[in-house]
């Protein structure tokens, strides 16, 4: 997982959900003493509390005691360039990369542990894309980079795990997350509907979408095409 983040002198990697710093302990043996700043938000006190005493000789590295989903939105660049690394809580794992699509600027690389299914709904094409897969398609450049069988965590899971890469799509970054976001809740309201029970016609034809299709058989490029001559 580190590796495939692929960082640089110079940039600042926000770690998610550190817990008993596992991640952190390889981020630490890689990027002490670099130009690489590190940003581990934890929101359970007694692991920030054993973050704070085994990295305390870690000058760029900065524990946060937050809800990421709250902290994510007050995040500020300082202009360096960053990416986003994390083994990230199943029950919360959409609200996380809702809230990474939104930020402004996207960071530049993310690599994420989490649920296989909800890794193989990102990564899904036509003729099963999903509301997700495009969502996030059309900002990132999604890379699968292998799934964990849940006997190798501890606690075991009733899942298993997968690592997905998301690489930012530097063509999407002016485009507006929550109008695009609303088109697509309108696109998927009802996946198994065609979609000219969806749109009208004439909207259909102005895209040249073949109405007796259903979301699922267009991908990212097909949807953002269809957005933009909408708008």
């Amino acid at each position: 997982m580190v590796d495939a983040l692929r960082m640089q002198e110079g940039e600042t990697l926000i770690e998610v959900g550190p817990g008993l710093g596992s991640l952190t302990l390889e981020l630490e043996s890689r990027f002490a003493n670099s130009d690489v700043e590190i940003e581990a938000v934890e929101i359970d006190l007694r692991f920030v509390d054993k973050l704070r005493n085994m990295f305390s000789h870690v000058k760029n590295l900065k524990i946060f005691e937050a809800n990421v989903l709250d902290w994510l939105p007050t995040f500020h660049s300082q202009g360096r360039d960053f990416k986003i690394l994390g083994s990230l809580p199943y029950y919360i794992t959409s609200p996380i990369i809702y809230e990474i699509l939104r930020m402004n600027p996207r960071p530049e690389v993310c690599v994420l542990l989490v649920q296989k299914e909800v890794a193989q709904k990102i990564l899904a094409k036509s003729p099963d894309s999903t509301y997700l897969s495009v969502l996030v398609q059309t900002f990132f450049e999604v890379e699968d980079l292998g799934f964990v069988d849940k006997t190798d965590f501890s606690p075991v899971p009733e899942v298993d795990g997968g690592i997905i890469k998301f690489v930012k799509r530097a063509e999407a970054e002016s485009l507006d997350v929550g109008k695009y976001e609303g088109f697509l809740k309108r696109a998927f309201s009802n996946p198994r509907k065609m979609l000219n029970k969806i749109f009208y016609q004439d909207e259909l034809n102005r895209a040249e979408i073949n109405g007796g299709l259903r979301p699922q058989d267009y991908n990212w490029e097909d949807w953002l095409k269809f957005f933009t001559i909408l708008r």
